[in-house]
């Protein structure tokens, strides 16, 4: 079978609500202010101070969008197109936006990926972590900010197209690390700002989530394997990672243009390599860590069984 980014991934398949997903608008704009309708980040929860509720607190580990459609109907039975009530929100990341996104291009025969990195127009001097989704147009690959519906277009006073995202407003794990080395952007400057979470830490860890993506494995936020554990433990990058890195970054620099080819690039830095490795997922939420196998190639696009299988860890 022919894979490329329009194949469907445990994660982004949506088995049994492939026909309630396809309610969803492919128009980037007009998707992104539906997801709106029932999604809300949980920073901006706490923002507002609305609370989430005990049974929203496990909204986070929704790794697959059947399980995240699963959610959103038992809450709320009616059409995704119509808004919800707060209680029937789904408390999610923007992770979860990235891949409900980019499970609706793939749905309709779009290819697309998840890009894991950073974005500066949350907070003027400050790239926060940010997850996007990146799909092919007739012009080339194109990023999609599928948070950005109009309630939060108009907070942030967004001025930028949010299906074209300019590379410069965002910059996916690698560039931005190199970035930081070349002493262009600052660590200090790079992190969760409300978390109060910040240093060259985050961005090692998400060079290895967004190759991760770029393979067809798409994390959790709160996923890191290999060399990505002892950055999350440590909270600081040892001198051997940061040369590393650097060539970790430099290779992926020129984008993979298949799942196939990023799988070939990263089997020569096995310590980076997220194929059949055990993950390990430390969330603030469940505060149990979790041990996940991320699936071999095999598994790409799997029976609605598996992908059952993958929402229920």
């Amino acid at each position: 079978m022919d894979i490329s980014y329009a194949t469907h991934t445990a994660w982004s398949n949506p088995g049994l609500f492939r026909r309630r997903l396809d309610e969803l608008p492919l128009d980037p704009e007009g998707l992104a202010d539906v997801l709106e309708n029932f999604m809300i980040h949980h920073d901006v929860v706490r923002l507002l101070q609305l609370g989430t509720p005990r049974y929203a607190m496990s909204d986070l580990n929704m790794r697959t969008v059947e399980r995240v459609l699963s959610t959103a109907f038992r809450r709320d039975r009616r059409s995704l197109l119509v808004p919800r009530e707060i209680p029937a929100y789904l408390h999610v990341s923007a992770r979860d936006f990235a891949l409900m996104a980019t499970s609706v291009f793939r749905s309709n025969g779009i290819e697309a990926r998840i890009r894991v990195g950073f974005a500066d127009y949350f907070r003027m001097g400050h790239w926060e972590d940010h997850w996007l989704c990146e799909y092919r147009t007739d012009c080339g690959w194109r990023l999609f900010d599928a948070q950005l519906g109009w309630r939060a277009r108009q907070a942030l006073g967004i001025g930028f197209p949010i299906h074209d995202v300019p590379r410069s407003r965002f910059l996916a794990g690698g560039d931005l690390w190199l970035a930081i080395r070349a002493g262009d952007i600052k660590a200090a400057n790079c992190g969760r700002y409300h978390s109060g979470i910040r240093g060259a830490w985050l961005p090692a860890a998400n060079i290895l989530k967004d190759v991760a993506a770029l393979c067809g494995i798409e994390p959790l936020p709160s996923d890191y394997w290999g060399v990505g554990e002892e950055f999350s433990r440590n909270k600081a990058v040892s001198v051997k990672a940061y040369e590393e890195l650097d060539s970790l970054a430099r290779a992926f620099a020129d984008t993979p243009q298949t799942p196939k080819a990023a799988r070939a690039l990263i089997s020569q830095f096995p310590w980076a390599n997220p194929v059949d490795a055990i993950t390990s997922s430390d969330d603030a939420v469940v505060k149990d860590k979790q041990i996940i196998t991320l699936p071999a190639w095999r598994h790409a696009s799997p029976p609605v069984a598996v992908a059952q299988a993958a929402a229920n860890r």
